[in-house]
């Protein structure tokens, strides 16, 4: 099958981006023709298909503001992606085009061609952008409410977009022109989403039923017999992601200064006003390679995510299993779909918990033990092999219904 998948980050900037590419690789080592379509950028792994992507566009603080006034206009709509997914739209002429991220950096100016070129189109859901107008569902520390009355309004004067009033404005405004335009839905033929509970979120927003699959994201088989092998040399606990007071970090770094004698490691890269205090306990080890990371989780004593967000999945959870470790998390989005309370690790309800929790586990070596061997055990249900006979199957489904529905209209 001749397969084009669509991401903003050709390289891990976050855990959509972990997905697409080990997606990519699935897909090849399968025997598929896969081509990629992109954002330029030097940190990109190697493409073949590099000529056709867009060029680069940046919001940070260190991009220019001839960056920001492109990428602030390509937010709304993108000649240059919708001329380059033309170019390559000729070239591979793919049987499914599978989008992850584009909002911003390339936008759903592609769909349209892709949509008219008879192509089925797939998205896998990551996060909650299609809903509401920033990645988290979240607007002033409480879940959005897409039926209150004053949300927009709301969502700029808390600037709930990276903390600044214009960037809300921004996006609330290419938030209710693609609603408007109905820019994706229109195009696309079936979503995935990683977690029943992200489901139905999409379907309390107004999206079918029908057009929405359920596909955890995979992950690499671990090498089960030497994974217990592996002598931990100190005393710590991982957090890893991205480092933000949004996704809790500040309350983590609390909670860890009663705990002096465990080491807590926090991997990534610190976004917005978080600040690490200099402290013997808490250690910023910045953002790390996967194979780097693998060893940091294997040698810890368990990881811990402060995030109340309401995750679309939770890859944090996903590689402490696989890494036999147990998870302390809080009860929130899709945790619970990977963790049971009590076996693999702990779901808590506030932080009082998550601090009795970490007590109990640092402790209990036979607890982490027993933890780990189950965490193990569960993570054989997210492997690659499901994952590609599951997405290879709803691909061929959606070719087919496309064809049928061609036919009826010839």
């Amino acid at each position: 099958m001749k397969i084009l998948e669509v991401n903003k980050f050709n390289y891990v900037q976050g855990g959509a981006d972990k997905h697409f590419l080990d997606l990519v690789n699935l897909l090849k080592v399968k025997g598929n023709e896969v081509a990629v379509f992109s954002m330029e950028n030097p940190k990109n792994e190697f493409s073949p298909w590099k000529k056709y992507f867009v060029s680069y566009v940046g919001y940070g603080k260190n991009d220019s503001w001839q960056e920001k006034l492109i990428g602030a206009f390509r937010m709304f709509y993108s000649f240059e992606a919708k001329r380059k997914i033309k170019k390559m739209l000729d070239d591979f002429q793919p049987d499914i085009v599978h989008i992850h991220n584009i909002y911003h950096q390339i936008s759903p100016s592609i769909l349209g061609e892709i949509k008219k070129r008879k192509i089925p189109i797939v998205m896998t859901v990551h996060d909650y952008k299609l809903i509401c107008p920033n990645y988290l569902l979240q607007c002033n520390g409480n879940t959005w409410d897409e039926s209150g009355k004053n949300k927009y309004m709301d969502f700029v004067r808390h600037k709930c977009f990276k903390n600044s009033y214009l960037k809300s404005l921004l996006v609330c405004l290419e938030f209710c022109w693609h609603k408007y335009c109905n820019s994706y839905d229109k195009n696309i033929d079936r979503y995935i989403v990683p977690s029943q509970f992200t489901k139905t979120k999409l379907i309390a927003a107004g999206f079918r039923r029908d057009k929405i699959e359920i596909l955890p994201l995979f992950i690499r088989e671990p090498d089960y017999c030497e994974m217990f092998k592996i002598e931990i040399k100190e005393k710590f606990a991982i957090h890893f992601g991205r480092l933000s007071k949004e996704k809790g970090v500040d309350r983590l770094i609390e909670i860890f200064k009663n705990f002096p004698e465990i080491k807590l490691y926090l991997a990534g890269n610190i976004e917005g006003d978080l600040e690490i205090p200099d402290l013997p306990n808490i250690k910023h080890i910045g953002f790390l390679k996967q194979i780097e990371l693998e060893r940091y989780v294997k040698n810890s004593l368990f990881v811990v995510s402060p995030s109340r967000l309401p995750e679309t999945f939770g890859l944090i959870a996903l590689e402490a299993i696989k890494n036999g470790k147990p998870f302390i998390g809080f009860q929130s989005g899709a945790f619970s779909e990977i963790i049971e309370d009590d076996r693999e690790g702990y779901l808590c309800q506030n932080e009082q918990e998550m601090h009795e929790r970490i007590a109990l586990l640092s402790r209990d070596e036979g607890l982490r033990v027993l933890f780990s061997r189950q965490a193990l055990e569960k993570s054989k249900k997210f492997n690659s092999e499901d994952c590609y006979i599951k997405i290879i199957k709803l691909f061929d489904e959606i070719g087919i219904e496309r064809k049928n529905l061609d036919n009826i209209r010839v």
